[in-house]
């Protein structure tokens, strides 16, 4: 059995900011870029069933919008930036599959049809999808 003095109860203990695999932590146990990690996941979960907005994500996530906002802020990131990355990467990720059409892709990735998948992504790529495919044959 353990037993403390009446002295030891009176110390305190030091509040400073804790050492985590060598970044400073602000009392927060989950290593830096979580939130970040945790709205791509929620973002590629939800995106076939149309965009998923900020709200939607945080609700998810069980937070509010406006604490899913400030977290991302804290890792030095915003929302729809997270969307914009998220949908680029499955783009490029299912135009190198020639089985997957436009607009499954389009689908995939919450667009509303297959103008707006290849809007943007003739905006991420400078080539529309047709183009980036040809260059994938070639």
């Amino acid at each position: 059995m353990l037993e403390f003095g009446g002295d030891q109860f009176d110390s305190h203990l030091d509040d400073g900011p804790v050492q985590v695999n060598g970044q400073e932590s602000r009392g927060d146990p989950l290593p830096s870029l979580i939130w970040e990690q945790r709205v791509r996941s929620a973002i590629e979960t939800l995106l076939p069933d149309g965009e998923p907005t900020v709200r939607t994500i945080a609700e998810a996530l069980h937070l509010s919008t406006r604490s899913l906002q400030c977290h991302l802020a804290d890792e030095g990131c915003c929302y729809d930036l997270l969307l914009n990355q998220c949908r680029q990467n499955l783009a490029l990720l299912h135009m190198n599959d020639p089985q997957s059409s436009l607009s499954e892709i389009a689908y995939l990735l919450g667009f509303t049809d297959t103008t707006s998948l290849s809007r943007a992504f003739k905006r991420w790529t400078g080539l529309t999808p047709r183009q980036y495919r040809n260059g994938l044959v070639r």
